[in-house]
């Protein structure tokens, strides 16, 4: 909220840039970007970033000094131009990139404002936490001169990479069925971060789009589509700190999707992860063989039938998925290239979200018919 009460320029991306219609990083071998929101996921972006062969980071914009601070401090001797406006750093004629890390409900406006600019933007997810939101980002995106990619960071996971081509050409089987869940760890009153926006509903989304909507979004990745219908049910039923948290603390999802195949999601945030009691999870059973998708260890593949060859590691070693994101942003930024994670999978991840947020609050079951009316 302050960064928009802050940042009252308006952005014209002649006035701004004085560009043509070549992107910028097709014709310089180094990608200067800015970083706007240098927390600790803007401040991870940002050092992801510097790894990357031929990036300098040329601005970093955030509201709170300590922030601005520590991002100066990983930007080393690019010592780039800081701000507390970001519509003044887009005036900042250098800057070919953005990278967007700031709570959701700040996202919508940012990114078109980016994309207004003429630049090419990397923004966080979720892209929005309304349906009206993410309507205007995906408009947007469709007619800017840069790209946009949206940092659901698990579709860079090398495994997943190896084992979805192989679920979507049929050695699986039809998928009829996946089991999922993110149970976090809490540890009593007073433990709880700095980060006030994320436990409220109106500037997180809720719990299930600013964090569940990683999970949600490999689960359509598996069945290769969106849901057509959810069910669910949810509540603030232990955590309600700190003051005016508001977000469901517990929840339950049933979703089906096209050819009545079916997934089940939960999430809980005050689960221990001692004794295999929390942690997150995605099973997905086939009909010759299931599959455990494992987010940092190996996926395993279990085959069925009495002649099953052994259990099958698909494994990725000493992978940075997130880094990986990161790079190829760049890298689409330099080959004029579409990003892996475009508008359009930002966009079915939050809507599923979302469509799984209205039918715990309603609880009901809504289609996705619903959700976009």
């Amino acid at each position: 909220r302050k960064f928009l009460q802050k940042s009252t320029l308006a952005i014209s991306a002649p006035a701004v840039l004085g560009l043509s219609g070549t992107l910028l990083g097709k014709e310089s071998d180094e990608v200067k970007f800015a970083v706007i929101g240098t927390g600790g996921r803007g401040r991870y972006l940002l050092g992801e970033a510097l790894k990357v062969v031929g990036t300098r980071v040329a601005a970093v914009c955030d509201i709170d000094q300590d922030a601005l601070d520590q991002a100066l401090e990983i930007s080393g001797s690019h010592k780039p131009k800081t701000s507390t406006n970001y519509r003044k750093l887009l005036e900042q004629k250098d800057i070919e990139a953005v990278i967007v890390a700031t709570p959701p409900y700040l996202h919508k406006a940012m990114i078109i404002d980016v994309l207004a600019s003429g630049r090419n933007c990397y923004a966080e997810k979720p892209m929005a936490i309304t349906v009206h939101d993410v309507n205007a980002v995906v408009k947007a995106a469709g007619s800017a001169r840069g790209i946009l990619q949206i940092g659901q960071q698990l579709r860079y996971q090398k495994q997943f990479r190896q084992l979805m081509p192989r679920i979507h050409n049929g050695e699986l089987g039809k998928i009829g069925f996946i089991r999922g869940q993110r149970y976090g760890d809490w540890n009593g009153p007073g433990s709880r971060g700095p980060m006030k926006w994320l436990w409220t509903i109106e500037e997180s989304g809720d719990q299930i789009v600013e964090q569940s909507v990683h999970e949600l979004d490999v689960i359509n990745w598996i069945m290769n589509d969106h849901p057509v219908r959810i069910a669910g049910l949810g509540g603030q039923n232990i955590i309600h700190e700190p003051e005016g948290a508001n977000v469901f603390d517990t929840y339950g999802l049933t979703l089906e999707y096209p050819g009545r195949r079916h997934a089940i999601f939960s999430m809980t945030k005050y689960a221990p992860y001692a004794n295999n009691m929390g942690g997150r999870i995605i099973n997905a059973y086939g009909e010759k063989g299931s599959v455990d998708v494992q987010l940092s260890d190996p996926c395993t593949i279990v085959w069925r039938g009495k002649d099953a060859p052994p259990p099958e590691k698909v494994h990725a070693p000493d992978f940075d998925f997130g880094h990986e994101s990161v790079k190829d942003f760049f890298r689409c930024i330099r080959e004029g290239d579409k990003p892996f994670c475009d508008a359009e999978t930002g966009r079915v991840a939050a809507l599923t979200a979302l469509l799984g947020r209205k039918a715990m609050y309603e609880r009901r079951v809504v289609t996705w018919e619903d959700l976009l009316r």
